[in-house]
């Protein structure tokens, strides 16, 4: 079970989202904007960030490279969701993009858990030893 920190100000994909991620057995924690998620994310040290590109107040870009530059969330993985940006505005936007994926709105939810269960895959500690 992974904890996953969902960042969007849209309550339906929000809700729609959660009810996915807790279904496959995650523990979820939502903000509407980027400076609750930022302090959701320093305080609840989650193992995915999904995050809107385009929130009031400050872009997913923005809220990215703060997340980047904060030594409790600088590596967390983060999955970035939108409807009006590519994955190449993103990438231009945000000078270093490590660790960020991509997915646009509307979700197929197929695909949506597939990028999710790779994501936590891809950065779960190796097994130890026996």
């Amino acid at each position: 079970m992974a904890k996953i920190l969902i960042i969007d100000d849209d309550y339906a994909i929000v809700e729609l989202i959660t009810d996915i991620l807790q279904r496959e057995g995650h523990a979820v924690e939502t903000a509407a904007d980027a400076v609750e998620g930022m302090q959701k994310a320093r305080s609840a040290r989650p193992d995915l960030i999904i995050l809107d590109y385009h929130m009031p107040g400050m872009t997913g870009a923005h809220l990215y490279e703060s997340l980047r530059r904060n030594q409790a969330t600088n590596h967390t993985p983060i999955l970035f969701m939108s409807g009006e940006a590519s994955a190449d505005d993103i990438l231009n936007e945000i000078a270093d993009a490590q660790g960020a994926s991509f997915l646009a709105k509307p979700v197929h939810l197929e695909d949506f858990r597939r990028a999710v269960r790779a994501i936590l895959a891809a950065n779960s500690p190796p097994p130890a030893p026996k």
